[in-house]
C-alpha cells in the first residue's frame, strides 16, 4: 500500500502537526513576539510600502512608480522613470486590497510573508509523501515514518534561514519567502507531471514557475530551466516513451513563464534578466558602489567571487556567547579574498545554521546521480533530477555575487528541502525502521538538528529585529538579555563597556554607556552603521524671562557635527519670544508666545532612537520640529549627533538678560538598571 492509498490520520497528523510547530516558531519571529501584524522593521516603514507603491503604478497602468519612492533602491533609467528590481508578484498580490482601500499602505508584509510560508508548509508536506510515494512505494507509514516526517516538516518550515527573514519583514526578505514556497511548489509539480501527467499538472507547474519568475530572477530562471531539460528529457528519452506527447505541455510550462519574466526585465531594464546598477540611486550617492563597479568591471558578479561565497555560506559562520540569546551571527563580515567586495554584513552560514538540512541533502546526491538504467524505481529517480536541478541552478546567482548578508542563504532553501526529503526516505527512515534503538537514535539526531535550526535562526532574528528597530524594541532585548544573562561577572557583564563620548567603531553585541547613562547604545559589528540607540537621556533647560524682553539670541543647544546647527531663544522687545533652529539649510521658527514677566519656560529635547531624532518642544510654545540625531554622511556612514548645552550652570546671558539653568528630565530607566545590576561604575 503506497502512502496515497494509506488511511490517511497518520499523514495527516504529521503533515499538520508539523507545520503548526514550524509555525509556530515562524510566527513569533514574524510578529516580533507580539500582536503587530502591520509591524515593519523600522518606526519610518522604509522598505515596507515598496509592492503597494508598484502596485498602485501597476492600477495607473505603467511600470514606473513615483520618484523618490523607492529611495535608494530605485533604478532611474534613460527615459527618466524610476523602476524597483524586484519581481511583480508580490505587487499584483496587493492589488485586490487597494482596489478596496490603502488604509493598509506599508502594512501588509507580514500578512503576504505568512501567506507564502502558508504556500511553503503545504507544499513541503506534499513533496515529503510524494517522494515517499517515489522512493517508497507499496510500504505503509508506520509510527516511525510519521514522526520522522513530523520532524523534518517542521524543521523545513520553521528551522532555516526563512525564520531569521520574518524577523525582518521587508521586501527584501518577502521575497526570499515567496520565491521559497514557488520554486518548493515548482518541484512537487515537475514530479507530479513525470508520475501523473494531466493538463491541470502542467498548469500549476507554469503557474509556479511564473510566480518565480515574477518573484526573483535566480529562483524564476532555475526553475524554467530545469523544466526546459524536462521537456527536452520527455521528449528524447528512451525509456519514458509514454511521456512524449506531454513534451509540448512542458516545453510551455517552461518558455511561457520565462518569455514574461524576459518582458517585464526587458520593459524596465532593456536586458533579459540583469539591472543597470549604475543606474541606481544607491551607486550615485554611495562611493564605495560605484569603486565596486569599477573594479569588477562595470558589475558586482563574476567568479571572482565564488571563493569568498563559498566561505561566507558554507564555512564556520556562527557565534556562541555567554549571554542571552547564546547564538549571534559571526562578529565581522566575510572577507573578500582578495575579491573587491561591494557590500557584506555579518552573515550566518548554511553548515551552521541548518546542519542537519546540509548534511541529508549532501547524503541524498548519490540517490540522485546513480545510474537508474536498471534500477526497479529508475524512472521515480530520474524523476528527482529537474526538481534537483532547478534547486541547484538558482543558487548559481548568489555564489557569484559580491553582497554577502545572511539572507543570501535563503537562496538554497529548496534545495536543502528537496535534498532532505529525498534522505529522509531514500536512508533515514529505513534505517529506523530496523530496530527500536535505531529508530530512538535517529529520531534524537533529527530532533536536536531541528531543535537547533530553530533556536539559532530565532536567536538571531530576534536580535536583527531589535538591532534594525533601535529604540523601545532594542530596549526590551536589552531588558531581556539583563534579566536572563545579566548580573555580576556574568557574560553580560563582559560586554558592557563606558565612555565619555561615543566612539566611531565598536565590537558585535557590545552594549555602551555614555556618560551617567546620558546614552546606551549597543554594538552591530556593521561598518555603515557601527551603533545602535537604545535609549537617551532627554535634556532640558529652564530659562527664565527679563521684565522687559531684550532684542537678540539666546543659544541653548548646539550640535557636534561638522554643519553648525543651533537651538537658539529669539526674543524682541515687543514682548514676543519663540525658539528658533537654526541649521545649513535656514532657520525653523516656533509658535511666537508672549511670556508673563519672570515666567519661567522648560526647554527639552526627546530623544526618539527608533526615528533617529530629537524632538524639540518647550512649555510655552509647544511643539517646534524634530533635529537629526542620527543621518547618513557622504559615504553614506551612520553618525551620531549630539545636541549639547553651554549652560552646564545656572547662568544670564549678557546680551538678552535671559536666565538659563539646567533643568531635571525624564531619566532612562534600562541605562541604570543594567549598570547596577551588573557592577558597572558611573560617573
Amino acid at each position: 500500500m503506497s502512502s496515497s492509498q494509506t488511511p490517511p490520520r497518520l499523514i495527516t497528523l504529521s503533515s499538520v502537526g508539523g507545520a503548526l510547530l514550524g509555525g509556530l516558531v515562524f510566527v513569533g519571529a514574524l510578529l516580533n513576539y507580539t500582536r503587530d501584524v502591520g509591524r515593519s522593521p523600522t518606526a519610518i516603514g522604509y522598505a515596507a510600502n515598496f509592492f503597494e507603491t508598484q502596485a498602485k503604478a501597476f492600477l495607473d497602468g505603467h511600470l514606473w512608480v513615483p520618484d523618490g519612492s523607492l529611495s535608494i533602491e530605485g533604478f532611474v533609467q534613460p527615459d527618466g522613470h524610476t523602476y524597483m528590481y524586484f519581481g511583480p508578484f508580490p505587487a499584483l498580490l496587493r492589488i485586490p486590497m487597494l482596489l478596496v482601500t490603502d488604509q493598509f499602505n506599508g502594512q501588509l508584509t507580514v500578512t503576504s510573508m505568512f501567506l507564502a510560508w502558508l504556500v511553503l508548509a503545504v507544499f513541503v508536506s506534499r513533496l515529503c509523501w510524494l517522494i515517499r510515494d517515489l522512493l517508497r512505494g507499496d510500504e505503509p507509514v508506520t509510527r516511525t515514518d510519521a514522526a520522522l516526517a513530523f520532524l523534518i516538516i517542521a524543521g523545513l518550515t520553521g528551522g532555516t534561514v526563512l525564520t531569521f527573514d520574518a524577523a525582518l519583514p521587508w521586501v527584501y526578505h518577502e521575497v526570499y519567502l515567496w520565491q521559497s514556497a514557488l520554486v518548493v511548489a515548482a518541484m512537487y509539480w515537475m514530479i507530479r507531471v513525470v508520475r501523473e501527467p494531466d493538463p491541470r499538472h502542467f498548469a500549476w507547474l507554469g503557474a509556479c514557475a511564473l510566480g518565480a519568475a515574477w518573484t526573483r530572477t535566480t529562483g524564476g530562471w532555475g526553475v524554467c530551466l530545469a523544466v526546459l531539460l524536462l521537456a527536452a528529457w520527455m521528449r528524447w528519452g528512451r525509456t519514458n516513451t509514454h511521456l512524449r506527447s506531454w513534451a509540448p505541455w512542458a516545453l510551455a510550462a517552461a518558455l511561457i513563464p520565462l518569455a514574461a519574466g524576459i518582458a517585464v526585465n526587458m520593459m524596465k531594464f532593456g536586458h533579459p534578466f540583469m539591472f543597470p546598477l549604475e543606474n541606481q540611486v544607491w551607486t550615485e550617492v554611495n562611493e564605495h558602489r560605484r569603486e565596486a563597479l569599477r573594479v569588477n568591471g562595470g558589475s558586482i558578479t563574476g567568479l571572482q567571487f565564488f571563493v569568498p561565497a563559498l566561505v561566507a555560506y558554507f564555512g564556520l559562520g556562527i557565534r556562541f556567547v555567554d549571554y542571552f540569546p547564546w547564538i549571534t551571527l559571526p562578529a565581522h563580515a566575510p572577507d573578500g579574498y582578495g575579491a573587491f567586495i561591494d557590500q557584506a554584513y555579518r552573515t550566518g552560514s548554511v553548515t551552521m545554521f541548518m546542519p542537519l538540512f546540509l548534511l541529508l541533502a549532501l547524503t541524498a546526491l548519490p540517490v540522485i546521480l546513480r545510474p537508474t538504467g536498471s534500477h526497479p524505481r529508475g524512472e521515480a529517480l530520474r524523476s528527482l533530477r529537474a526538481p534537483a536541478l532547478a534547486g541547484f541552478l538558482m543558487t548559481g546567482g548568489v555564489m557569484a555575487y559580491g553582497y554577502f548578508a545572511y539572507r543570501y542563504t535563503s537562496e538554497f532553501v529548496p534545495a536543502l528541502a528537496l535534498g532532505t526529503l529525498i534522505a529522509l526516505w531514500a536512508w533515514v527512515a529505513p534505517l529506523a525502521r530496523r530496530s527500536r534503538a535505531r529508530a530512538v537514535g535517529l529520531g534524537g539526531v533529527v530532533a536536536a538538528g531541528v531543535a537547533f535550526g530553530m533556536v539559532a535562526n530565532s536567536a538571531v532574528g530576534l536580535t536583527e529585529a531589535a538591532t534594525q528597530y533601535q529604540g523601545e524594541k532594542l530596549a526590551r532585548y536589552v531588558s531581556w538579555q539583563n534579566d536572563i544573562s545579566g548580573g555580576r561577572e556574568s557574560g553580560l557583564s563582559r560586554i558592557i563597556t563606558t565612555a565619555e563620548e561615543l566612539p566611531e567603531t565598536g565590537r558585535a553585541d557590545e552594549l555602551l554607556i555614555v556618560g551617567d547613562c546620558d546614552a546606551l547604545y549597543l554594538g552591530t559589528g556593521r561598518e555603515d552603521e557601527a551603533w545602535s540607540v537604545v535609549e537617551q537621556r532627554n535634556q532640558v533647560l529652564e530659562v527664565r524671562f527679563p521684565d522687559p524682553l531684550k532684542d537678540g539670541e539666546t543659544l541653548l543647544f548646539e550640535s557636534d557635527g561638522p554643519e553648525q546647527r543651533e537651538v537658539l531663544l529669539r526674543t524682541r522687545r515687543d514682548g514676543f519670544a519663540w525658539l528658533v533652529f537654526a541649521n545649513e539649510d535656514g532657520r525653523i521658527n516656533g509658535a511666537p508666545f508672549q511670556p508673563a514677566p519672570e515666567q519661567v519656560m522648560r526647554v527639552g529635547l526627546r530623544g526618539e532612537p527608533s526615528l533617529g531624532v530629537l524632538e524639540l518642544s518647550s512649555a510655552p510654545g509647544g511643539f517646534v520640529g524634530y533635529l537629526p540625531a542620527q543621518e547618513w554622511s557622504d559615504d553614506w556612514l551612520v553618525q551620531h549627533r549630539t545636541f549639547t548645552s553651554p549652560w552646564t550652570e545656572a547662568g544670564v546671558d549678557e546680551q538678552t538678560l535671559v536666565s538659563v539653568r539646567p533643568g531635571v528630565g525624564v531619566a532612562p530607566t534600562l541605562c541604570p538598571a543594567l549598570a547596577a545590576d551588573n557592577d558597572i561604575a558611573l560617573p
